[in-house]
């Protein structure tokens, strides 16, 4: 029989954009830190974060998330971006 693994209280889109902007200050990014924040969120979740993020610090994660990865992790960041060009039409 499976467990289910339920977290102790919902975290905010604020709160994870607050997170992942700390991540990726300095050199380099927190790479643990981006992959568990955003592992660990529904794509609804990840198009509110986006959101979130534009608003509070004027930027466009997602541009900032290719800047800072390439290659196989950069794919898996694709996926909100359709998602919410496709909310948005």
């Amino acid at each position: 029989m499976a467990t289910l693994t339920v977290l102790p209280s919902a975290v905010s889109p604020r709160e994870d954009a607050i997170q992942l902007y700390k991540a990726f200050k300095g050199f380099g990014s927190d790479d643990a830190a981006v992959i568990g924040i955003l592992a660990h969120r529904d794509t609804t979740q990840r198009v509110y974060i986006q959101q979130e993020y534009k608003t509070m610090y004027s930027e466009d994660i997602l541009k900032r998330l290719y800047a800072e990865h390439s290659g196989k992790l950069e794919v898996c960041f694709k996926v909100p971006e359709m998602l919410l060009s496709y909310i948005n039409d």
